[in-house]
């Protein structure tokens, strides 16, 4: 399952923590893709996942920001 969540005009701490509440919800095999616009989610978002084994973390930037893809295995 896929979830998508854009959170461009979000600014941090509000992206991390919109993100640990998905996470933690997220089942083995759910993919969650966001969309954020500030530089400083790039850098905090993998580095509060970085306590959950299970989680891997892709960033691309992209037109109106950056995708950040969380897959749960």
């Amino acid at each position: 399952m896929q979830c998508e969540r854009n959170l461009s005009g979000k600014i941090c701490p509000y992206p991390v923590v919109e993100t640990i509440r998905e996470v933690e919800k997220m089942r083995a095999g759910e993919t969650l893709n966001l969309i954020v616009d500030d530089p400083l989610a790039i850098k905090s978002i993998p580095y509060e996942l970085r306590e959950y084994p299970d989680i891997s973390v892709n960033i691309e930037k992209i037109s109106q920001g950056w995708k950040i893809q969380i897959t749960k295995r």
